[in-house]
């Protein structure tokens, strides 16, 4: 099991909470849940007796440093047997082949975007398409059914599926325990409604009612943490290092709210052009 981060992984400053790729220090989020990821993107490490679980890997600029932070826990890169995503932008999982290459882990996806993960390239259906940066195809995918249950020894992970963002957004939820004090996480991915110049969430066969539909999902789920892609989002690192509340049980609702607006006021802009 991980224990506490080693003196050659030192506490590091941010210059940046939007740099994808600068490294900082690991974090205990709760129990044996860890903030592996850089100063501007999350990535969570759930460690269990069993074998660990990986949620996503930053870009691949950032992932030796997010192995190295992995190893600075204690933790074999070996003992990761999983590795899930909150959804398909290199930004969140441009490491994941590197990943799975050090780890032998397998890639759990959904259904939906197992293609776009063996390819390594993102489609049409992707609201950012013309944007999006490729990354490296991910080999050992494995397809699930949405809202499906992963289980690693006594530790099971929820999907909450959320698309909109992407095609494959996801959600996940778990309980962690500390001195039988036990929380429930939530890794919410975004529900930002952001797209290239030619996209339109008003259109049809967009993702803008699955997002809608994303928001709302969040908004019932039990959450005392929040943990999000972008830690600025949810002020996560402020939180983890102690200079903001870490638990707040409305704020997976107050994400989902926050979320919905940003797309009335989308949805909103579209119809008044």
């Amino acid at each position: 099991m991980p224990s506490a981060p080693t003196p050659a992984s030192p506490q590091t400053a941010c210059k940046s909470l939007d740099d994808w790729n600068e490294p900082t220090h690991p974090r205990r989020i709760y129990g044996n849940t860890w903030y592996v990821g850089t100063c501007g993107i999350s990535v969570v490490l759930i460690a269990t007796p069993q074998g660990h679980v990986l949620i996503d890997s930053a870009p691949e600029k950032a992932a030796a440093a997010v192995r190295q932070n992995i190893l600075s826990l204690g933790v074999r890169l070996s003992d990761i047997k999983t590795i899930l995503l909150t959804h398909e932008h290199h930004d969140h999982m441009g490491g994941v082949a590197s990943m799975q290459k050090a780890t032998g882990a397998k890639v759990l996806s959904r259904s939906n975007v197992v293609d776009v993960l063996k390819t390594g390239k993102n489609d049409r259906r992707d609201p950012q398409f013309n944007e999006l940066t490729g990354f490296n195809p991910i080999t050992n995918v494995h397809g699930f059914e949405d809202s499906s249950t992963i289980k690693m020894g006594n530790t099971q992970i929820q999907h909450i599926p959320m698309s909109g963002h992407a095609l494959g957004g996801s959600g996940w939820a778990w309980l962690e325990c500390e001195k039988s004090i036990c929380k429930n996480l939530v890794f919410a991915d975004s529900l930002g409604s952001i797209s290239d110049d030619t996209y339109r969430y008003s259109a049809p066969n967009s993702l803008g009612v699955a997002l809608k539909e994303s928001s709302e999902r969040l908004a019932k789920a039990t959450c005392d943490i929040l943990i999000t892609g972008h830690g600025t989002a949810s002020d996560l690192l402020a939180r983890l290092d102690g200079k903001k509340p870490l638990i707040d049980e409305k704020a997976c609702a107050n994400y989902a709210q926050a979320g919905a607006l940003r797309l009335e006021t989308r949805l909103q802009q579209e119809k008044n052009k």
